[in-house]
């Protein structure tokens, strides 16, 4: 069983457990407790009471979803600018003498490895402290490019290109440890919780006149609860859920090395 498998179903059971002793001490606060003849007394004012929380909920999970479709849309871009940029040192190393090739060839192959085989795993099972594991690879790669395209007599266009490439890497690689890492765990977003309390509550309120129907309801919205916290838990980090982003590109630029092969030099 994956680690992201074993997370969600104790959020699963931590989350109904929750939900299920709210919505279990709403009802018996709306009809068992000492306040509960003072509460009823509140039902001509429910329907609004209802309506504003009910829209507080809705829109508080709406934001968080479309915050979460916006992450994995970034995701999937940095992934593609940052492979194009390594394709681009590729290609600029073809022109290059052998030693120079190899060394790239070298330099790129060990932080693609590093990314895709250490980096990539630890940002799906949200090891923060494994954050940095593929930088040491990727200051190897910063050296050697220098190098390279600071050598006398480098044209400047093979400077230019390799530098801005570089560049475009570094940037796409803080981009992607942040989409990864920051703000993607829900206990920052306090207003659910709250906006969730505030609707169970404002449902056994405009139900006070039925005990029956006050049960149902809590039910219903509990479900809804549940349901809305589940899948945004599924999809709040690109890089795991059902449909996690996967590294493909760099995989496809990994293979592009081929070209830089001793027999394939320039």
């Amino acid at each position: 069983m994956s680690l992201f498998t074993t997370e969600l179903l104790g959020f699963i059971a931590l989350l109904i457990t929750a939900t299920g002793s709210v919505a279990y001490a709403i009802y018996w606060t709306l009809n068992d407790s000492p306040i509960s003849e003072w509460l009823h007394d509140s039902d001509a004012v429910v329907p609004s009471f209802l309506s504003i929380t009910a829209f507080i909920f809705g829109l508080t999970v709406s934001t968080l979803a479309g915050y979460s479709f916006d992450r994995h849309e970034a995701a999937t871009s940095n992934l593609i600018t940052e492979s194009s940029a390594i394709n681009s040192i590729i290609n600029a190393a073809t022109v290059l003498p052998l030693e120079d090739q190899m060394l790239i060839s070298s330099g790129i192959g060990n932080y693609i490895h590093a990314v895709i085989e250490k980096e990539w795993p630890a940002m799906s099972n949200m090891e923060t402290e494994q954050r940095e594991i593929a930088f040491p690879d990727f200051l190897t790669l910063s050296k050697i490019i220098n190098k390279v395209a600071y050598q006398p007599n480098q044209r400047s266009s093979v400077e230019n290109q390799l530098e801005s490439a570089l560049t475009t890497i570094r940037h796409d690689r803080q981009e992607r440890q942040s989409l990864a890492y920051d703000n993607n765990k829900l206990k920052k977003w306090l207003s659910i919780p709250i906006s969730s309390f505030l609707l169970l509550l404002s449902v056994g309120i405009v139900h006070l006149g039925s005990l029956k129907a006050m049960k149902v309801s809590l039910t219903i919205a509990s479900l809804c609860i549940v349901t809305s916290m589940l899948f945004l838990f599924i999809s709040l980090s690109p890089y795991r859920g059902l449909t996690p982003i996967k590294p493909h590109q760099l995989q496809e630029s990994f293979k592009l090395l081929d070209i830089l092969k001793p027999n394939k030099g320039i």
